[in-house]
């Protein structure tokens, strides 16, 4: 019975610490915990009446003073521990250890939370006041910046609030930038996408506008149906705080004053003389453009001669070809491809970190011109692989689908983007600077390939052209990883049963093992 007795004794220890660690960890499954305790209370006095005689040796003895012993350590390390905890608090750190990194904001969303100037707080107006996901959203944003809080609001409680802010819908993230009199704006959508857009454009003072010249057959920034339109590149744009036109130059004496950039978007009919001397005169004057070309088709031919001259005389030469590069297929061998992927990067603030794929459809090599005039910079920034080419025998390769590397053609890897920074001083036309991003390929920025990195590439562009610099980055994506979402009670009843109940039983079971077999 004494045997047994000193073993009721260390269960009983076992069950009244299992039983604590869930009380004080987990909340809401109560019955795991109440078992513990009462099972470990009921067998500590079965051994305290069975072993009083021993009691008073027990506490004089040798083993008392190794008992102390171990308290003392015991307590030592529980105080590490807790010391430990206190330290990680003050110093808190976040680590994403997934692949895709989809418990992490993007780059874009990083800077623009870090990049706050004043105070920023979010409203999330939920039901009951509560949201799991809305709140593990908000904490992942304040954890960049604390210039940014946030709250989570029920309507019903605080109607004063939804009406001072004009909430009318569930979800609602308000935004408040600059204190109770600053700017403010709301977002019914709860994704980092629409969270971190949101931001851009309570933080910018003004907007910037993006013209896209319009007809004469270029990608249509209103056109978000079609692969060929451009209605993807208008949203992300206008999600940056842009402002998206379309400029019918032909109509106008200039480019209006207040245009911020230009967007030639692949003319297929030719631009009259007008609207390439405005095009000029407005880059002669500061202006920014991105200028995008097409392939030549022998069944569909383009002038775009004048457009051509325009890069030209800004230093870019394009070529009359398509880049082709070799895809090798499963149980097929190398195919034909004109759709190359791109990975190498020139060094410039567009593609500064910027690592990803992107895909150059219908692309025409690009190169500077020979005779660079004196102020014209000129930075390939944008590279094929080195199993490309630029193809110069279009008519066999259109109509007939072959296509051969020969003398005549450039060997990879081969230019697709290039950026052009004009010193306007040293080439005699003024004061301040210029700057043209040339793509070799239109559909580059089509709805087609705007789940990939294009868009980002492309507002990258459309930033350094501007001057926001410091947006440039790579955006969230709006699909992310699924997650499990679990109840306080739910995961109350997990982390008991999956945490504690199992370890606990494997711990009883051997220590009446070694009891055992100690006797």
């Amino acid at each position: 019975m004494r045997r047994s007795a000193a073993l009721y004794g260390i269960l009983g220890l076992v069950l009244l610490s299992f039983g604590l660690v869930d009380y004080f960890i987990s909340s809401g499954f109560r019955l795991f915990v109440w078992v513990n305790l009462i099972c470990g209370i009921f067998a500590i006095v079965l051994w305290i009446t069975s072993s009083r005689s021993e009691l008073s040796s027990i506490t004089t003895g040798r083993s008392a003073r190794y008992g102390a012993n171990a308290v003392v350590y015991s307590a030592a390390y529980i105080g590490l521990l807790v010391a430990i905890n206190y330290i990680s608090t003050l110093h808190h750190t976040r680590l994403d250890l997934t692949t895709e990194k989809v418990f992490s904001l993007s780059s874009q969303s990083v800077n623009v939370v870090k990049g706050l100037q004043k105070p920023l707080k979010f409203y999330g107006f939920f039901q009951g006041g509560e949201n799991p996901a809305a709140r593990e959203l908000y904490e992942t944003f304040a954890y960049y910046s604390p210039k940014l809080t946030y709250e989570l609001v029920d309507p019903d409680k605080h109607p004063e609030l939804a009406e001072r802010f004009k909430v009318s819908v569930m979800g609602t993230t308000h935004m408040q930038y600059g204190g109770d009199n600053g700017e403010g704006t709301n977002v019914t959508e709860l994704n980092e996408e629409a969270l971190t857009n949101a931001i851009i454009r309570a933080t910018r003072s003004s907007k910037k506008v993006v013209e896209f010249l319009d007809g004469h057959g270029e990608a249509d920034p209103d056109d978000a149906e079609t692969q060929s339109g451009y209605g993807t590149i208008k949203k992300d744009l206008e999600g940056e705080g842009y402002e998206v036109r379309k400029l019918e130059l032909a109509q106008l004496p200039k480019v209006p004053d207040d245009a911020n950039l230009v967007v030639v978007a692949g003319p297929i009919k030719p631009l009259g003389q007008h609207e390439i001397d405005s095009l000029n005169d407005y880059m002669k004057h500061g202006g920014r453009m991105i200028a995008m070309y097409r392939p030549q088709r022998p069944d569909n031919p383009i002038d775009e001669a004048a457009m051509v001259k325009l890069a030209g005389d800004w230093g870019v030469k394009v070529g009359n070809d398509i880049v082709v590069d070799q895809v090798v297929r499963l149980f097929e061998g190398p195919a034909l491809g004109l759709n190359p992927l791109v990975q190498t990067y020139g060094e410039h603030p567009i593609t500064k970190d910027f690592k990803e794929r992107t895909v150059f459809a219908m692309s025409r090599s690009l190169g500077a011109e020979p005779n660079l005039k004196s102020g014209l910079t000129v930075t390939p920034i944008a590279k094929t692989s080195e199993t490309s080419w630029a193809e110069v025998d279009l008519d066999t390769l259109f109509r007939q689908q072959k296509a051969e590397l020969t003398d005549k053609d450039a060997r990879g890897p081969i230019t697709v983007v290039m950026a052009v920074d004009g010193n306007l001083e040293q080439l005699g036309w003024g004061k301040g600077d210029a700057r043209m991003v040339v793509y070799g390929s239109t559909e580059f920025a089509d709805n087609q390939y705007a789940t990939s990195f294009n868009p980002d590439f492309f507002i990258n562009s459309a930033d350094w052209l501007t001057g926001e610099e410091n947006s440039i980055s790579i955006r969230p994506r709006s699909i992310r990883a699924s997650r499990f979402r679990l109840t306080t009670a739910q995961f109350s009843v997990v982390f008991a049963f999956a945490v504690l109940f199992l370890p606990e039983m494997l711990l009883i079971a051997g220590i009446v093992v070694w009891w055992e077999r100690r006797n």
